[in-house]
């Protein structure tokens, strides 16, 4: 199947979960996240400030700050990149044409090397570690030469069998459902 057919297929089902379903796994999901040894041993951690349609991530950002971690978030750039900034309670945040919430525009990225571990959003995802986004690819392309840690956190709605990937798709190294872990063998 096509991954247009298989995003648009699961955004319909992500809008008609409802919210204490959504919440239940989340809870879940975020429960495993952080007793695995990716989280235990990352001091730098990004992720994104969530849609409505994604996973919250509101817990991971108060519970990585309550054990001392960096959190960055992502800023959209030119050439459809991106990179990620420190975030805090008092950061300043701007609303991307995209509708995003990312921090402002004259705020220092922090370098992709000193990011332990990367909590990557996404749409649908296969067992293989490979997931269809929002079809930018600005996560394919800052992951094209990461070397930390990827993990995204996936609802029981998000979960799809194979599809097609391109050259260009990067795979995450962790999956997380309310079933199991699937890692990835670097």
């Amino acid at each position: 199947m096509k991954k247009k057919k298989i995003r648009n297929q699961v955004i319909s089902l992500l809008k008609s979960l409802n919210s204490e379903q959504k919440a239940k796994q989340e809870e879940i999901l975020i429960k495993t996240l952080i007793g695995t040894s990716e989280w235990k041993r990352s001091k730098i951690i990004a992720l994104t400030l969530a849609q409505k349609l994604e996973l919250n991530t509101d817990k991971i950002i108060e519970k990585a700050w309550s054990e001392d971690k960096i959190v960055v978030i992502p800023r959209t750039k030119k050439d459809r990149k991106m990179d990620f900034v420190v975030y805090k309670k008092d950061t300043p945040i701007e609303v991307s044409s995209f509708g995003l919430k990312e921090p402002a525009r004259h705020l220092i990225a922090t370098l992709k090397s000193d990011i332990d571990l990367i909590i990557v959003p996404g749409v649908a995802f296969c067992e293989t570690g490979f997931r269809i986004g929002f079809g930018g690819g600005y996560y394919d392309r800052f992951l094209a030469n990461y070397e930390g840690e990827t993990v995204s956190l996936v609802l029981n709605e998000q979960q799809v069998g194979l599809f097609e990937v391109d050259s260009f798709d990067i795979p995450v190294n962790l999956l997380i459902t309310t079933e199991k872990i699937i890692r990835k063998i670097k």
